[in-house]
């Protein structure tokens, strides 16, 4: 495991209201965590909000961090649980207004103004078809390189069913991709006939 005495120094500054730590803490890890935060709940808008509850989080609680594992892990943490706390309370609010099953509730990634590459709209819209804890199972291991125990500990499960919910996530996601490959084979066709 790597040495993280250097982290445990920055958590310590930070701690004691050293601003420029902060500033530290938030430049090294804003753009990774933004990634992670916007493939798990699919809104940008969303994405930024959870962003900040999770840095008002660190910063209330950046005495409790012992350097068990990188302050930017700590961070991913705090942040995969506020995304899936959005989650089910999102899915609460739109059960009680209506008779509704978890798959139609899934958020869709949809491609609007943000520039996003044409090519990853299948992607954002297969993982947007994954259950909250296969999305993040799929992408601490596939992503992020987590452990299974890392990623257990995340989900607040047992490891054998964190590997259950990255094997689902990567099949259905083969499955999905697979199908989109095919439709846009099919269109690209359709176009050329025309």
């Amino acid at each position: 495991m790597r040495d993280c005495h250097a982290d445990i120094d920055l958590a310590r500054q930070a701690a004691s209201g050293g601003e420029q730590s902060w500033r530290q803490i938030y430049d090294a890890t804003c753009d990774r965590l933004t990634s992670i935060l916007l493939c798990l709940v699919g809104d940008r808008d969303e994405a930024i909000d959870l962003l900040q509850e999770t840095y008002l989080q660190a910063f209330r609680r950046i005495d409790r961090y012992r350097g068990d594992a990188p302050l930017e892990v700590w961070l991913r943490v705090i942040a995969i649980r506020k995304a899936l706390d959005w989650r089910r309370t999102v899915l609460r609010r739109i059960k009680r207004t209506v008779r509704i099953t978890e798959a139609m509730a899934t958020v869709d990634a949809k491609p609007g103004p943000t520039g996003r590459d044409p090519a990853s709209r299948p992607l954002m819209a297969a993982l947007a078809k994954l259950s909250p804890s296969q999305k993040t199972a799929l992408i601490l291991r596939e992503c992020e390189g987590w452990s299974f125990a890392d990623v257990a500990r995340t989900l607040g499960c047992k490891e054998s069913t964190a590997r259950v919910h990255h094997a689902k996530a990567r099949e259905r996601m083969r499955r999905l991709l697979s199908k989109a490959s095919a439709q846009l084979e099919t269109d690209g066709l359709e176009g050329q006939l025309t």
